[in-house]
C-alpha cells in the first residue's frame, strides 16, 4: 500500500524539509521563464527571430549557470552558493520589472539567466549530504514534487498577472526568489562534507573523465530529448492534428503534474527495495510506450493513456538516476557530478526542438510518435549497463550507510 507523500516527507531531516518548502515557494513564483517570449513580443515589440535568439541565449546562460554552480557548490559550499543564486537573481528579477526600456532590460536578463540556476546543484547536493543512500531517491522525489506543484501554481497565477502587468510578473518572481533566499539564510546550515582529519585535500575528480558516468549522462540526454516532445510536439498533435482546443492539452499536462504530486514520493519509497537502475530502465520503457501510443489514434483517450504511461516512466526513472549520481560521485566533487546530471536535462531541452520538429513535419503524427518511443529504448539499455557494471557498493564512492 502506498504511503502518504506528506508522511514520507515528515520523516526527512528538518533541513531537507525546509529546502523542499523553499523550493515550492520559489517555483510558485516562477513567472519569468514561462512568459518571457510573451513579454518580449508584446511589451517590447521585438520580432520573432530576435525573440528566438534571446531565448536561446538565455537557455545557454542557464546551462553554463548549472555547470558553474556545481563548481561553486564544491568550492564555496552549498549555503553560499544558494544565497548567491537566490539573492542575486531575486534582486535582478526586481530590477527587470523596473527596467525603463529594452536597452536596460537585456543586460539584466543575461545576468538573471546566469544567476537563476546556480542554486540547483547546491540544492541537490544538500539532499545527498543529509540523507543516507537508502533515502536519497525519496528525497529527490520530494524535491521534484515541490518543483512541479510550485510550477503548476506559478503557471496559473502568472497567466492571471501577465495580462494585468508584466512588470508585476518580474517583481513577483524576484520577491519569491528572495523569500527562498531568506529561508536559506535563516534555516539552512552548511552541509558540505569535510575532509577526514589528517587527509590532505587533493584535486577533486572530474566527471568529464569518468566513462561509466558519461554513459549514464548520455542516456539522460537522450531521455530528455524524447521526453520534451510531450511539451513541444504533443500540443501540435492535440490541437492541430486532432482539432481539440488548447484547454485539452493544458488539462493533459496538468494531469501529469497532479500524478507526480500525488504518487512520485510514495512510488519511489515503495520501489526502494529494488535495484534502482532496473527501476529506471523500466521507467524508460514505460515512457517509450507512452510516447508511442500517441500515434495510435487522434483521440483524447489515447493522449490520456500516453500521459499516464510516460508520467509513470518519469516517476520511476528520474529519482533513481539522481540517487545513483549522488552515490557514484566522490563527496569532494558531489556538486560537479550533480550539476552535469542537471545539465543533461537542460541540454535535452535545448536540442530537442531543432531535432524533433522537422522530423514531426516529415513523418506526421502516426509515424512520428512510435519513432520517438523507439529512440528512447537505448536509454533503457544504458541504464541496464550501468546497473551491471557500476551500481555496486565497492564502486559507489559517495554511498553512505543506510
Amino acid at each position: 500500500m502506498l504511503q502518504s507523500p506528506l508522511a514520507l516527507i515528515r520523516r526527512l531531516p528538518p533541513t531537507v524539509q525546509v529546502l523542499i518548502a523553499g523550493t515550492f515557494v520559489n517555483r510558485a513564483g516562477s513567472f519569468i521563464v514561462p512568459y518571457l517570449t510573451l513579454v518580449l513580443r508584446r511589451e517590447f515589440r521585438l520580432d520573432e527571430s530576435t525573440v528566438a535568439l534571446l531565448v536561446a541565449g538565455y537557455g545557454a546562460g542557464s546551462l553554463c549557470s548549472i555547470l558553474v554552480g556545481g563548481v561553486l557548490t564544491d568550492r564555496l559550499g552549498r549555503r553560499r552558493c544558494l544565497l548567491l543564486s537566490l539573492g542575486g537573481s531575486g534582486v535582478t528579477a526586481v530590477l527587470l520589472g523596473l527596467a525603463p526600456d529594452i536597452g536596460v532590460f537585456l543586460p539584466l536578463l543575461l545576468c538573471f539567466g546566469f544567476l537563476a540556476d546556480l542554486y540547483r546543484p547546491a540544492s541537490s547536493a544538500i539532499v545527498a549530504d543529509l540523507l543516507p543512500s537508502s533515502q536519497r531517491a525519496v528525497g529527490f522525489a520530494a524535491l521534484r514534487m515541490a518543483t512541479n506543484l510550485g510550477f503548476a501554481i506559478g503557471m496559473t497565477t502568472g497567466g492571471l498577472v501577465a495580462d494585468w502587468s508584466w512588470r508585476a510578473l518580474f517583481i513577483g518572481d524576484g520577491l519569491t526568489t528572495a523569500g527562498f533566499g531568506a529561508i536559506v539564510l535563516a534555516k539552512v546550515p552548511e552541509t558540505r562534507p569535510q575532509p577526514a582529519a589528517g587527509v590532505a585535500a587533493g584535486p577533486a575528480p572530474s566527471p568529464w573523465r569518468d566513462g561509466l558516468y558519461l554513459l549514464l549522462m548520455s542516456a539522460g540526454v537522450l531521455f530528455g530529448i524524447t521526453f520534451f516532445a510531450d511539451f513541444t510536439i504533443l500540443p501540435l498533435t492535440v490541437t492541430l492534428a486532432a482539432g481539440y482546443p488548447s484547454v485539452v492539452y493544458g488539462a493533459l499536462v496538468g494531469f501529469n503534474g497532479l500524478l507526480i504530486a500525488l504518487f512520485e514520493v510514495p512510488i519511489t519509497a515503495a520501489v526502494s527495495g529494488f535495484r534502482r537502475m532496473r527501476v529506471a530502465a523500466l521507467g524508460a520503457l514505460l515512457a517509450a510506450l507512452g510516447f508511442a501510443v500517441n500515434g495510435l489514434a487522434l483521440h483524447w483517450g489515447v493522449f490520456l493513456l500516453g500521459v499516464v504511461l510516460w508520467t509513470l516512466g518519469e516517476i520511476l526513472a528520474m529519482p533513481q538516476q539522481s540517487s545513483l549520481v549522488a552515490d557514484w560521485a566522490p563527496p569532494a566533487a558531489r556538486g560537479r557530478y550533480l550539476s552535469v546530471y542537471t545539465a543533461t536535462w537542460s541540454l535535452g531541452m535545448a536540442v530537442h526542438a531543432p531535432l524533433l520538429l522537422p522530423l514531426h513535419g516529415l513523418l506526421g503524427d502516426a509515424a512520428f510518435w512510435p519513432v520517438v518511443g523507439l529512440a528512447t529504448l537505448p536509454a533503457a539499455a544504458a541504464f541496464l549497463v550501468v546497473d551491471r557494471l557500476g551500481d555496486r557498493p565497492e564502486r559507489l564512492l559517495g554511498r553512505t550507510a543506510s
